[in-house]
């Protein structure tokens, strides 16, 4: 399901936790509004503005990955809200320069 027009659902919601312990790690119809507001609100803007692909590592993590990962179950993950997320031009950047974006 695509999410925006860089994002899918997949995406954020892929944990190799949740896939070797067996979790089932599917967001309900609020959590997938919320990570599709996600996407057009936060990610494809940042994705524009860098002008560079944006890899999600972390996104939407159900209470039961949660649990799994000593996570808080009312976390913005668990909501939908929330990821983690790398942007491969910044990092190798970051790496060279040791620069941060504040």
């Amino acid at each position: 399901m695509q999410l925006s027009k860089h994002f899918t659902l997949k995406e954020m919601t892929k944990s190799m936790t949740a896939t070797r312990k067996g979790i089932d790690n599917t967001p309900g119809s609020g959590e997938i509004k919320s990570l599709g507001d996600l996407c057009y609100e936060v990610l494809e803007p940042l994705r524009a503005h860098f002008d560079k692909p944006v890899t999600i590592t972390s996104g939407y993590r159900s209470e039961a990955l949660c649990e799994a990962i000593g996570s808080k179950k009312t976390s913005q993950h668990a909501k939908g809200q929330a990821c983690d997320l790398e942007i491969l031009a910044y990092q190798i950047f970051k790496q060279l320069t040791g620069y941060k974006i504040t």
